[in-house]
C-alpha cells in the first residue's frame, strides 16, 4: 500500500468515527431529552396530587375550626341560660304562697314568655348547628369523593399512556451447550414481570431468579410491564450435549463432511480476557501453533458463525445493533456481549475484531481474508462479510484471531 493509499484510507476511517461519534452524540443528546420529559411529567403530576392533598386538608380544618366554634356558642348559651334560670328562681323565692297582685301576675307572665322565647331560640340554634354540621360533612364527602374520582383518572390515564410492550430477550440464547445452564429473562423496562414455560406455553411460571436448565427442548418466555403490556410468546431452542470431543473453551463443528473444534473466544480464547490484536498473520498462525492448533480456513469460521440454520449473523437472520459490538468505538473483553453467540457456541464473531483466517485472498497475491467485521462496521459484520486489503506482514488495532483444530477420531 502506497503512502497516498495509507492517507486516504486514515481520512476515511476519520471521517467514519467523526460520523459515529456525532451519531453516538446525538442519540445521547435524545436519550437526555427523554429522560427531562419524564421527570418534568413525573413532577407535575406529584405536584397535582400535592395541591389535592393540600385541598382536602384546608377543608378539613376549616370544617373543624366551624364545629368548634358552634360548640362554644352553644356552650354558652347553655350557660347563660341556666344562670338566667338560677337567679330568676332566687328572686321567687318566697317562705309562703301568696296571691300575686295584677302587677306581679304579669310580670311573671313575661318572665315566662321569655323563658319560652329563649327556648325556642336554643331550638333554632339547635337546628341551625346540626344542619351547617350535615352539610359541612357532605361537602368533605363530596370533595373526597371528587378527589377519588380524580385519582382513578388519574390512574386510568397513565395507564393507558403506555400501549407498548417490552422488549425481552433470555440468556443465555439458545444454541448447544455441553454443561447445564441458568436460564434468565430480561426486560427493557424497570418494574417488569417476565415468565417462561418449558415444552410448550400450558406450564407458564413467573421467573424471579434464575432457573437451572439441563434438557434438549424448546423453551417459551415472555415479560409483562408496569402498565399490563405483555410481549408475545418467544420461542428458543437448546440443544444439551455431552459429545464434546475439543477440550476446554472449543467446540466441534461440522465442515465438510468433517469435524473441526474451534474456539469459543477470540484469541487468547478466554471469557473476559482482553482479546488479542495488533498481531499480524504470521503472528496469528504461530500463537495458534504454540497452543497445538491452527489459524481457522474462513470455510470453517463461517461454518462456526452461521450455525446449524446457515444464520446470517450468529444470533439470527436480520441484523441487531445491540446483540454484538458492532457500534462502538473499540474492542469488548470475550463474551461480554452475551447474545453475540453462535448455535455452536462460538462468541464475538460478528464484531470486536476482524479475525485473520489463513485462507488465501482470491485474485490478491499474498494477502489473507479476514472474517466477521469490527466494533464499527454496524450491519457489515455478517458471518459471510471478508476483507482482503491486508497484508499478513502489517498489525492492526482492528484484527485479531480465533484458533481451529480437527478433532480427534
Amino acid at each position: 500500500m502506497t503512502e497516498n493509499e495509507k492517507k486516504v484510507s486514515d481520512r476515511i476511517r476519520q471521517r467514519k468515527r467523526r460520523y459515529h461519534l456525532t451519531i453516538l452524540i446525538l442519540m445521547v443528546l435524545l436519550l437526555l431529552t427523554l429522560f427531562v420529559v419524564q421527570c418534568e411529567l413525573s413532577k407535575m403530576q406529584s405536584d397535582m396530587l400535592a395541591e389535592r392533598e393540600a385541598m382536602l386538608d384546608s377543608i378539613s380544618t376549616y370544617d373543624n375550626l366551624r364545629l368548634d366554634s358552634l360548640k362554644r356558642y352553644n356552650d354558652s348559651l347553655e350557660a347563660a341560660r341556666a344562670d338566667s334560670i338560677a337567679r330568676y328562681n332566687d328572686s321567687l323565692a318566697i317562705q309562703q304562697p301568696k296571691e300575686l297582685s295584677p302587677e306581679e301576675k304579669a310580670h311573671q307572665d313575661s318572665i315566662a314568655k321569655r323563658r319560652k322565647e329563649i327556648r325556642d331560640s336554643l331550638e333554632r340554634e339547635k337546628k341551625a348547628l346540626e344542619d351547617s354540621l350535615k352539610q359541612a360533612r357532605a361537602a368533605v364527602a363530596d370533595s373526597i369523593a371528587r378527589a377519588d374520582s380524580i385519582r382513578k383518572a388519574d390512574s386510568i390515564a397513565y395507564a393507558n399512556r403506555d400501549s407498548i410492550p417490552p422488549e425481552a430477550t433470555i440468556v443465555p440464547p439458545e444454541g448447544r451447550y455441553y454443561d447445564p445452564i441458568q436460564l434468565k429473562v430480561k426486560c427493557d423496562e424497570y418494574k417488569c414481570k417476565t415468565y417462561y414455560s418449558i415444552g410448550d406455553t400450558n406450564h407458564i411460571q413467573e421467573l424471579t431468579k434464575a432457573v437451572d436448565y439441563n434438557k434438549t427442548g424448546d423453551v417459551y418466555y415472555l415479560a409483562e410491564d408496569s402498565a399490563g403490556n405483555r410481549t408475545a410468546w418467544q420461542k428458543v431452542h437448546y440443544d444439551m450435549a455431552s459429545d464434546n470431543v475439543c477440550g476446554k473453551n472449543a467446540y466441534p463443528v461440522p465442515v465438510n463432511g468433517k469435524t473441526v473444534c474451534v474456539d469459543a473466544y477470540e484469541y487468547p480464547n478466554q471469557p473476559d480476557a482482553v482479546v488479542k490484536d495488533m498481531v499480524s498473520h504470521e503472528q496469528a498462525k504461530t500463537l495458534c501453533a504454540n497452543a497445538g492448533k491452527r489459524l481457522c480456513q474462513f470455510d470453517e469460521w463461517s461454518a462456526a458463525c452461521k450455525g446449524k440454520d446457515n444464520l446470517r449473523y450468529s444470533y439470527g437472520s436480520s441484523y441487531k445493533p445491540a446483540k454484538c459490538n458492532t457500534n462502538s468505538s473499540k474492542a469488548r473483553r470475550a463474551g461480554r456481549k452475551e447474545q453475540c453467540r453462535s448455535w455452536y457456541g462460538m462468541y464475538d464473531m460478528n464484531g470486536n475484531l476482524w479475525e485473520w483466517t489463513d485462507s488465501p485472498a482470491e485474485g490478491a497475491a499474498n494477502r489473507y481474508l479476514v472474517a466477521g467485521g469490527a466494533w464499527d462496521t454496524q450491519n457489515q459484520s455478517k458471518c459471510t462479510d471478508t476483507k482482503y486489503s491486508f497484508y499478513p506482514q502489517n498489525q492492526y488495532n482492528f484484527v485479531g484471531f480465533r484458533c481451529c483444530a480437527d478433532a480427534k477420531p
